[in-house]
C-alpha cells in the first residue's frame, strides 16, 4: 500500500513537473492552471483518503485474522492427544458394556422376585464379540457386546 501511495505521489509531481511557462502567456491561462491544480488536488486528496480507508480495513481483517488464530492455537493445546483420546474411546465403550451388562441383570433380579420364570442367560464368546441370549417373556433377544 505505501508503494502506491508512493508512485501515485510521484506521479502528482511529474504532472506538475513540465517546461516553464512562456512569459508572453496572458493571466487568464495562468488562472487556469490554478484551477486546474486545484482540481488535481482535490482529486489526489480524496485517493489518498481512500487509500487510507482501504489500508485501515485490511488492517482490522488482519487484526481479526492473527485473534483468530491465537484462538485456534490456544484451543488446540487444551485438546487431549492422540493417544489419550483412543484410551478415552475405549474406557467409554468399556463402561458402556459394563453398564448394559448390569442393567440386564438388574431386569433378570426383577423378574426372579417378581416370580416369573427366568431362564439363565446363554453366553457364547467368539473372538473379541460376545453374544448373549436370554428369553424375554417368550420372545427371544439377541444382545451383541
Amino acid at each position: 500500500m505505501r508503494i502506491r501511495l508512493l508512485g501515485l505521489l510521484v506521479r502528482i509531481q511529474c504532472s506538475y513537473a513540465g517546461a516553464p511557462a512562456a512569459k508572453g502567456e496572458s493571466h487568464f491561462a495562468g488562472a487556469m492552471d490554478d484551477k486546474e491544480a486545484e482540481k488535481r488536488s482535490t482529486a489526489v486528496l480524496a485517493a489518498i483518503e481512500h487509500q487510507l480507508e482501504t489500508i485501515s480495513i485490511f488492517k482490522r481483517y488482519a487484526s481479526e485474522r492473527e485473534e483468530l488464530t491465537r484462538d485456534a492455537e490456544a484451543r488446540s493445546f487444551s485438546l487431549p492427544t492422540a493417544d489419550a483420546t483412543d484410551r478415552l474411546l475405549r474406557y467409554e465403550a468399556h463402561l458402556d458394556r459394563q453398564l448394559y451388562r448390569a442393567l440386564d441383570q438388574l431386569e433378570r433380579l426383577q423378574r426372579q422376585r417378581r416370580g416369573e420364570t427366568v431362564p439363565p442367560p446363554l453366553n457364547i464368546q467368539s473372538g473379541k464379540r460376545e453374544i448373549v441370549f436370554f428369553a424375554k417373556q417368550s420372545q427371544e433377544m439377541l444382545y451383541f457386546q
